[in-house]
């Protein structure tokens, strides 16, 4: 049999995803509860924190217990993951052209550069181990204080030696126009997008409530070969926004194996192989 408490927390959270208890509504006192199912107010307790760990409710002191907007029930704000340009410089779809940087908790507004580890991942993906040169920034809408991300650009010892641009002020067109000048090419892109939890300080910045997933993105920047099979990867930047904020769109290619109209069915294109 299942502890009370989840049994509990079971039967609030369908009242919650039926809309007997809609988004900003309260739910029943712990004192209420408690009667109801003829348990301890600790009892009772537990399984509210439970809800909340969930990202359904959030505690509201003497307001009790609300329930949150939820992705289960709220539409999310696409972002179209694509490379842009205006004439500041790079940006990744036309949903954030006019994000701008904002200051971090303390105050700063700059570009913060570190010499750091990389989480494992990163350095994985640039083949280095030890300190590396990141370039952090909070970037977010200006008219909307919770649509930010933080944005960790990391960067390899072979770019920051051929630019030392990237480890100061980059100027106008920032990075991205600095490395074309120096490689005196176009780059290109490719992204992987993961959910997990936040740390406290990322939940911290993004103004994130308890229980909401962090989005993370991390987008590599290549120049693509000149000869020879590898790209030269100049950067991953690690990109984290709230998860019960954002959805990502991108477009399904065609393959050739869904080439329309359809190859006839006597082709060899159906044989197996």
């Amino acid at each position: 049999m299942a502890a009370q408490y989840r049994a509990i927390a079971d039967d609030l959270r369908k009242g919650i995803s039926s809309g007997r208890y809609p988004p900003g509504t309260k739910l029943p006192r712990m004192q209420d509860i408690a009667s109801t199912y003829e348990v301890s107010d600790i009892t009772v307790r537990k399984a509210l924190a439970l809800l909340r760990q969930e990202g359904l409710v959030e505690s509201r002191g003497r307001g009790g217990q609300v329930v949150r907007e939820h992705p289960d029930r709220a539409r999310l704000i696409t972002r179209h993951r694509q490379i842009e340009r205006d004439e500041l410089g790079y940006f990744s779809g036309p949903e954030v052209q006019h994000w701008r940087a904002l200051p971090w908790p303390d105050g700063e507004q700059a570009t913060r550069i570190e010499q750091t580890d990389p989480p494992a991942d990163v350095g994985s993906i640039l083949g280095v181990a030890g300190l590396l040169t990141v370039r952090r920034r909070l970037i977010g809408d200006p008219a909307e204080p919770t649509h930010r991300q933080l944005a960790d650009s990391w960067l390899p010892p072979w770019i920051t030696e051929g630019v030392p641009a990237l480890s100061g002020e980059t100027g106008k067109g920032g990075m991205y126009d600095r490395v074309e000048e120096w490689a005196g090419r176009g780059l290109a892109w490719r992204e992987e997008v993961s959910v997990r939890m936040p740390t406290p300080e990322e939940a911290a910045v993004l103004l994130m409530p308890d229980g909401t997933p962090l989005l993370r993105a991390v987008r590599v920047t290549y120049l693509p070969p000149e000869a020879g099979p590898d790209p030269l990867i100049v950067e991953v930047q690690d990109i984290r926004m709230s998860g019960s904020l954002w959805a990502l769109s991108y477009p399904l290619d065609r393959a050739p194996s869904a080439a329309w109209p359809p190859p006839p069915a006597s082709s060899d294109y159906y044989k197996a192989p």
